[in-house]
């Protein structure tokens, strides 16, 4: 009897992989001097591993459909983690406007990739999926786990190797954060470039890793509930994954009435877990806040060490099955159209990048631009790795900015992620007209976030 240990092989295949991955970057100078992520490393171990097994030994060793839905829960669970955190309250003007520019960011480089697919399917590739650009902000500004989400969802409706082409843009997207990050940071810091010089990357690295291991947990769980701390925390994630998906069980139930357009709804629901997810883990928090203020309960239960390291191990985990994931045919059917939509993605979320960065942020614009770049292209993970290279010993609030910003524009999310179902009813039901609408309601929703963004400024200003 197999008692599930296809699923465990799996799984502790990609902790091999990871393992391999921490040996190389251990004994590689240029992986530590650029502080590449290790998961990313062991990915492409994976991606590796995976091609000597097909074409040598005819054997897939990772199994691809499985990696893709492990993808798909284990970014619901790292954001949970990440939500759940305690974090002091801070309002200010950057962490507002990082909030607006992410969202803007979505809808831009949406409006770019569906631009860009568009024109392909209209003349060298016309048996293109005309939705494929638009997997440009997902798999950028998002990464593997969304993009591999709404790819394939949309395999349904004709997208064929949908999710992997999402994975493999994905991809794409840490190769530009990293080739075209590093070589941006060392344009922007010309003047810095004697200091920057001077510090050792392995030991900043191996001196954040050490303070990160002495941080103090900031909770203390009862003992006399006989539990302990790590298990509270799965308990308190299990509890609102499971919410979130009863929430989106009634969601789907909600919306199937509407016909074609509530069944596609759904399907981008569904494929947004994550932020569902996030929304439930941040109301969760303020009732565990509220409760313990009234002295009901003694402590919230949330641990912030505990829930770092359970949203750090989902993402190195999503990360390495995200790269073993792709498959080498797929990418070479795709090749071109992905080579010309991630060109253009990458080259335009440089320049984009720091252009809004330069008018939202007053102080410490380079090394919010390291953090968002890498973030736009990437993950947060890839954003804080960036940040490090100019900003080594963590003194600026970018890292805040970043994150908390994303927390955020998780509430502004929402009408991004209906858009997204315009174009694919216009696709369903022949209606060409209907991606001219998705056009018009993606700038609109980009003047809105830079209407706010003025508006915050403006009143920030009007404080000083």
């Amino acid at each position: 009897m197999e008692q599930g240990w296809n699923i465990v092989v799996q799984i502790l295949l990609l902790g091999a992989m990871l393992g391999l991955g921490i040996v190389i970057k251990l004994n590689v100078k240029f992986l530590q001097k650029h502080l590449i992520p290790t998961a990313l490393i062991a990915g492409f171990m994976g991606l590796a591993v995976n091609i000597v097994g097909e074409f040598v030994f005819d054997n897939i060793i990772f199994d691809r459909q499985f990696l893709g839905q492990l993808i798909y829960h284990l970014m619901g669970i790292g954001f949970i983690s990440m939500a759940l955190k305690e974090r002091e309250k801070k309002q200010s003007k950057s962490i507002f406007n990082t909030g607006f520019a992410i969202i803007n960011t979505y809808a831009v480089q949406a409006i770019v990739g569906f631009a860009l697919s568009l024109l392909l399917v209209n003349t060298i590739f016309p048996d293109l999926f005309p939705l494929t650009g638009m997997l440009l902000p997902l798999s950028f500004a998002q990464g593997p786990g969304q993009a591999n989400n709404i790819g394939m969802t949309w395999e349904q409706y004709g997208f064929t190797d949908g999710g992997n082409v999402g994975l493999t843009m994905a991809t794409i997207g840490f190769i530009w954060a990293f080739a075209g990050g590093i070589p941006l940071i060392n344009i922007l810091t010309k003047k810095r470039r004697h200091e920057k010089n001077q510090f050792d990357a392995r030991k900043v690295e191996v001196a954040s890793i050490e303070s990160e291991s002495q941080v103090d947990h900031s909770i203390t769980i009862p003992k006399s509930i006989y539990v302990d701390d790590f298990t509270v925390q799965i308990a308190l994630v299990g509890v609102i994954y499971a919410a979130t998906y009863g929430l989106l069980v009634l969601l789907d139930f909600l919306v199937s009435p509407l016909g074609s357009f509530g069944k596609t709804l759904t399907d981008l629901f569904w494929g947004f877990n994550f932020l569902f997810g996030t929304i439930l883990a941040l109301l969760a928090k303020k009732i565990l806040r509220g409760l313990k203020n009234k002295k009901i309960i003694s402590v919230n239960y949330a641990d912030n060490y505990l829930l770092q390291k359970i949203s750090a191990g989902a993402f190195d985990l999503m990360i390495t099955a995200g790269i073993a994931a792709i498959s080498i045919t797929v990418l070479y059917n795709y090749l071109v159209p992905i080579l010309i939509i991630t060109t253009v993605g990458g080259v335009f979320t440089m320049v984009y990048t720091v252009f809004i960065a330069k008018r939202i942020y007053d102080s410490e614009v380079i090394e919010n631009i390291a953090c968002l770049y890498g973030m736009w292209t990437g993950t947060i993970t890839t954003g804080i790795a960036l940040l490090r290279e100019v900003d080594p010993e963590a003194k600026t609030s970018a890292a805040d900015n970043a994150v908390l910003g994303s927390g955020f524009a998780a509430a502004f999310a929402v009408p991004i992620m209906m858009i997204l179902n315009v174009p694919v009813q216009g696709y369903i039901q022949g209606k060409p007209w209907l991606y001219g609408l998705t056009f018009v309601l993606l700038a609109a929703y980009s003047a809105i976030m830079i209407v706010c963004i003025a508006f915050i400024n403006r009143r920030y200003k009007n404080k000083d």
